[in-house]
């Protein structure tokens, strides 16, 4: 501490040696303004060395000022590192006699060396900073958030990005404006897709595009398109707003323009679509849940990334390359080996598949895509759920009482959202004009229902416990908030209930008091009966026509009348409530009841393939290929979406995010 203490003493004694001229401007940009200060150090002694190199002297001006606090960063971190490796013999700080200003002592010349393997070196991963070359540097910022600063996506919190939001894990993420007080922008810098943007002013001209985030994206009818760029002639500083040292951002037609001038060419610019944004005091919120990591870099670093990126680099690798050089680079190596080709990295990767590698690759990106709230609906229709419910005597004839089984097809429609109804079994209640309502059958909660029965024989009173199941994220709103529901021969006889729908074979609904009515009655037993909480909702509108639409598009199939049977016997076989202990055990059964819905009873092939290794590898194990396997591994697409389906039951029906990695 010694040592430290002289250090920072000398620093500061230097410091106020020399003048500081402090030139504060304001630039007026394309769409607002920004007040900046650059920093020019002058009246330097006789005795300064013109002939060091700029890393060894503090010269601002056209340096990015996060240098300067990376070097006092870095010498605190380089001090503290000597002192506890030295003997109490050598608590002196070794000063340089041609040292004049002190701060010699701090950037030593084994430290700031031209070889960029012999600073690694010199600087262990642990110390929070390994540099690539004296020009580079990143260092874990802690909690300041500022305009320039670069947010590397968290791979630490209980609840990561594997089933929501997908682009956000291992993100990297330069923030472009930030005020505390009302809003932070940031844009995602390494999501390069393989889309190209047409360029009317300057005809010929392709604009490679890069995934910036999800607001005004990439789907959106009015996208947010931000062009960053490092020029300095003064056309394009004036039409820019600088973000950092040598780091500018301007318009998609302020870009075509500076080219059409001449004063730019396409590949000087970095085209992103949509942005990432966090409300007053939102970001800083997720940092203290280990959501994000804070980083302090230099400009050179990201742009020789993107540089490379640029170069044409593979949609479905995500960029995770860049994420794990700038964890490496602050000192989590050993995390990012960690976390490295889990659950969350495999389905970053069929993000990408399905959104950055465009339809002439083979993937969804060119496809227009479908809204990801398809499967909510407006405030209005939820309020009136009830309503709907109560109308299904007036409802016309649709699709009321069908069963459905989620599509059998190898990748999912269900893999990277609403996990929720993958291999599900949906019973549709109501198919008006409004919308489609109907429930999830295989999916048992935590949750049980204890209800008290009176034997009509003994007139004692026993409690039973019926487990509820899942049937959707919309609560219904009234009294009876449960779906009871029963497929008994003996209860349609005895006309318990009413049928949903006018098959011959349909599924009946009734009320708590019927049941225990039955059950105390001795005509029925808790387990011939099924009971859901909530529903789902298939909105119908210009742009989508409810479960016909599903239907119609392959993401659901009709289970055919000889298979309906077998899949409510298969139901009835859930009849516990879920635990941690006989979760797998549940999670099996769903998946039973899924199977049992083919008429022809071939099997879950999906499951059955799931563990092949591919053929013809590419020397790692994997098939580039083969889109039967996520990108560059040995995991089959089918069995990541049977496991995300049991990360999602782990983590929104069983609260055990964890349980679903096992």
């Amino acid at each position: 501490m010694a040592k430290i203490l002289i250090l920072t003493v000398l620093v500061f004694a230097s410091i106020s040696l020399n003048s500081f001229l402090i030139e504060a401007f304001l630039a007026t940009s394309p769409t607002s303004q920004s007040c900046s200060i650059s920093f020019q150090l002058y009246s330097k002694p006789p005795d300064w060395d013109d002939d060091d190199e700029d890393d060894d002297d503090v010269a601002i001006k056209d340096k990015d000022w996060r240098a300067f606090r990376a070097k006092l960063v870095m010498g605190e971190k380089k001090s503290e590192s000597t002192t506890e490796s030295k003997t109490a013999e050598s608590t002196q700080p070794i000063i340089d006699e041609g040292d004049l200003d002190g701060i010699g002592s701090l950037f030593e010349e084994d430290f700031v060396s031209e070889d960029a393997s012999s600073v690694a070196s010199n600087l262990d991963l642990s110390d929070g900073m390994t540099p690539l070359d004296p020009s580079q540097f990143a260092y874990d910022s802690g909690d300041m958030i500022e305009q320039g600063s670069v947010i590397l996506g968290g791979v630490e919190q209980d609840f990561g990005f594997g089933l929501r939001q997908q682009y956000f894990h291992k993100c990297v993420v330069l923030v472009v404006d930030h005020e505390e007080s009302t809003f932070t922008k940031g844009i995602i810098l390494n999501r390069p897709t393989d889309m190209v943007l047409d360029d009317e002013i300057n005809p010929g001209k392709k604009w490679r595009v890069w995934f910036g985030g999800d607001v005004q994206g990439l789907d959106a009818k009015k996208p947010d398109i931000v062009c960053l760029h490092s020029l300095k002639n003064p056309k394009a500083v004036s039409a820019s707003i600088p973000v950092m040292n040598d780091i500018q951002w301007t318009s998609f037609d302020n870009a075509k323009r500076l080219v059409q001038a001449g004063v730019a060419n396409v590949r000087d610019f970095w085209v992103f679509v949509g942005y990432a944004g966090w409300g007053p005091g939102q970001l800083k919120g997720e940092l203290e849940r280990n959501s994000w990591y804070m980083v302090a870099t230099d400009s050179q670093t990201l742009l020789k990334e993107l540089a490379r990126q640029g170069e044409g680099a593979e949609p479905r690798d995500a960029g995770l390359d860049t994420w794990g050089l700038l964890m490496n680079m602050i000192g989590r190596g050993e995390t990012t080996k960690e976390k490295s080709g889990g659950f969350d990295d495999l389905m970053l990767k069929e993000w990408a598949y399905k959104h950055l590698l465009s339809s002439v690759s083979g993937g969804g990106g060119g496809e227009q895509q479908r809204n990801p709230d398809d499967f909510k609906s407006d405030r209005e229709l939820v309020d009136n759920v009830m309503r709907v419910l109560g109308a299904t005597k007036d409802s016309k004839a649709g699709y009321e009482g069908a069963l459905l089984r989620a599509s059998p097809t190898e990748r999912s429609p269900f893999l990277l959202k609403n996990q929720e109804f993958h291999k599900s079994i949906i019973l549709i209640l109501v198919d008006d004009e409004t919308a489609s309502i109907g429930v999830v059958l295989n999916r048992p909660s935590t949750k049980g229902l204890d209800i008290k029965v009176s034997d009509k024989n003994t007139g004692s009173e026993r409690v039973v416990r019926i487990p509820m199941r899942y049937g959707g994220q919309y609560a219904v709103k009234g009294q009876e908030n449960l779906l009871w529901l029963h497929s008994s021969p003996r209860l349609k006889t005895l006309e318990i209930g009413t049928p949903i729908g006018e098959a011959e074979d349909a599924i009946w609904k009734c009320t708590a008091q019927d049941v225990m009515a039955a059950i105390g009655q001795g005509d029925a037993k808790a387990e011939d009966f099924v009971v859901v909480s909530g529903v789902s909702v298939w909105v119908k509108d210009f742009h989508t026509q409810g479960i016909e639409g599903e239907l119609n598009s392959g993401t659901f199939k009709k289970i055919p009348k000889s298979a309906r049977k077998n899949v409510w016997n298969s139901l009835l076989m859930q009849q516990d409530v879920m635990t941690e202990h006989n979760f797998h055990d549940t999670i099996s059964l769903s998946k039973d009841a899924w199977s049992h819905a083919d008429a022809t009873r071939k099997g879950d092939s999906e499951s059955k393939t799931s563990d092949q290794l591919p053929i013809g590898g590419l020397g790692e194990g994997f098939d580039e290929e083969d889109d039967s396997f996520v990108y560059k591994s040995n995991v089959k697409v089918a069995k990541l979406a049977d496991d995300a389906l049991k990360s999602w039951c782990a983590t929104f029906l069983l609260g055990k995010p964890k349980l679903g990695e096992e």
